[in-house]
């Protein structure tokens, strides 16, 4: 099973920059938070991500991937962002989940993750069009942020972001055992 990871960079203005100092990520980090994830996922075990663009329009990034994929062979995560308030003080949550069933995952990660039966943003995520649409095989993996999603005061400590990514290796590595 080819395991890839798809994270979206949709910026907008006004927001000018964002930025980080060595504590935080400070600003609109709604979908910063997901990215820098996915970026250590990658560079540390290996795991193709696709960086997709227009998730806040019609997920035109999102539909393009999904095109270029084996959907017999791939495995897609979706990593974005997730209201603190709705995950219960873990550092990750699941939901949205397409083509997979997670009992198991929640067996093996009930300490760690937070799991959200059913469709969160039933047709608002990039999750819909790869399960729904592309009939991948799919789920959300929510990093948590204190604001609300597109506050431009929010801000992520840089020891959560290394805590989600620790978290999403060990799910990663779970599922291609899983499916070898």
């Amino acid at each position: 099973m080819n395991i890839v990871i798809s994270a979206h960079f949709d910026l907008a203005r006004p927001v000018m920059s964002i930025k980080m100092d060595n504590q935080k990520l400070l600003g609109l980090v709604d979908n910063f938070a997901g990215l820098f994830v996915a970026y250590q996922v990658s560079r540390k075990i290996g795991t193709t991500v696709y960086f997709t663009n227009y998730e806040e329009l019609e997920y035109d990034g999102a539909i393009d991937v999904a095109k270029s994929l084996d959907k017999s062979n791939t495995f897609i995560i979706v990593i974005d962002t997730i209201l603190e308030e709705d995950i219960k003080g873990k550092m990750v949550s699941i939901t949205n989940a397409y083509g997979f069933e997670t009992k198991a995952l929640k067996k093996a990660f009930k300490d760690k993750v937070y799991f959200i039966d059913g469709y969160f943003e039933e047709e608002d995520d990039e999750t819909y069009i790869y399960g729904e649409e592309f009939k991948f095989k799919t789920f959300y993996l929510g990093i948590p942020i204190p604001k609300d999603y597109h506050a431009t005061d929010n801000s992520i400590l840089l020891s959560n972001i290394d805590r989600a990514t620790e978290i999403t290796i060990e799910i990663i590595e779970w599922l291609e055992k899983l499916y070898t």
